[in-house]
Order: C-alpha cells, then sequence, then structure tokens
C-alpha cells in the first residue's frame, strides 16, 4: 500500500494575495490550507450554494470533492483506507489528493485518470470542485483542471460546510479509487 503524507505546488495568485511565501513557483498554494480565499479562481465560475443546488438539478454535472487526507493506506486494488471520515455532498466523487500544492507523481496521474472517467474524456463536462470553507485546496485542483483544458468548471468555495449550512444534505463518502494498474505501480505495503 501506499501511504500518504500530502504534498503540495500552487500557483501564486496575482490579485491581493499579500504573502508569496505561501505558494510555490507555479503559482499553487503549498502551505497553509485554510485562509481567506480570493473572489475567483482562474476560469471557473464561482457559485453559491443554492446555484450549486439549482446546477445539480438541471444539468449532469461532476461534483468533485477535493478535501484532503494525511493519513491513508492504498490497497493494491486502488482503495484508500483511512481512518479518517468525510461527509460530503450526495453524488460527489472524493479525489482526496489532487488539491495540494505539490503533487507527487502518481497524485498527478490519478487525477489524469479519475477526470478522463468521471468525465466519459469529455474536456467539456461540466465540473463543480469544492472542498471546505477557506479551503485552498479546492482552488489548487480549479487551477489544476483548468490547465488539463477542461473548461466548463465551477468553483464553490463554501464547500460542504456552507452546503450544509444552507439546510443540504450530506452523506458519508469514500475516496475515488486509483486505477487497479496505477495502484500496482504505487502499492508499497500497509502504514498503520
Amino acid at each position: 500500500m501506499i501511504s500518504g503524507v500530502f504534498a503540495t505546488f500552487v500557483p501564486y495568485p496575482s490579485q491581493g494575495i499579500a504573502d508569496p511565501g505561501l505558494f510555490g513557483p507555479d503559482g499553487y498554494r503549498i502551505t497553509h490550507y485554510r485562509g481567506k480565499l480570493p473572489d475567483s479562481a482562474g476560469n471557473a465560475v464561482t457559485i453559491t450554494a443554492d446555484q450549486l443546488k439549482n446546477l445539480k438539478q438541471e444539468t449532469d454535472v461532476l461534483m468533485l470533492d477535493v478535501a484532503g487526507i494525511r493519513h491513508y493506506d492504498i490497497t493494491e486494488n486502488g482503495d484508500f483506507i483511512t481512518p479518517e471520515r468525510h461527509r460530503s455532498i450526495p453524488g460527489s466523487a472524493w479525489l482526496p489528493v489532487i488539491g495540494w500544492g505539490v503533487l507527487e507523481p502518481w497524485q498527478q496521474e490519478y487525477l489524469d485518470e479519475s477526470l478522463r472517467e468521471l468525465t466519459a474524456e469529455n474536456q467539456a463536462a461540466p465540473i463543480v470542485v469544492f472542498c471546505k470553507v477557506d479551503c485552498w485546496l479546492g482552488w489548487n485542483a480549479v487551477q489544476r483542471i483548468s490547465k488539463m483544458g477542461y473548461r466548463n468548471i465551477y468553483w464553490f468555495p463554501g464547500g460542504t460546510e456552507i452546503w450544509e449550512d444552507a439546510g443540504y444534505p450530506l452523506q458519508d463518502i469514500t475516496p475515488f479509487p486509483l486505477s487497479k494498474d496505477l495502484a500496482a505501480r504505487v502499492f508499497i505495503g500497509p502504514s498503520f
């Protein structure tokens, strides 16, 4: 199993962020992942909880939860094993290692493979990216997904906390698995 401690790679946003030490050379936030967010994330459309609810009702949209986990193992079948419980917006796919500022090669490959599968290789598929309140992992993921060529991206910066505060339900969720091929290449045995 592969065991995780997450690293992060984040582009430095040009508008109004005072401390460039928080960002890596590629502009991704690399430290202090909970903090005041900018009003926008790249070319993504920023939405509220009510707008997200309407979007889910009107469109077949990929809900992409990028809340991170720090302690995990990955089985040879590609499943994450983690002691951390996570509740998310119903119908979401949870990719817990793609929002960090610096990704290991296997994490980038996991993102690439997962998005190809979840969007049926359609780069115009609508994708909503979210995490939690004041969580830079979602902002990082929006930047990264946009650079990959996806062009119909929504950013819900309030994440699961604002969704729940608006009176909408959450459900227990497990991470989207790695492909068996990728898992076979990164499998190193249990860590906990």
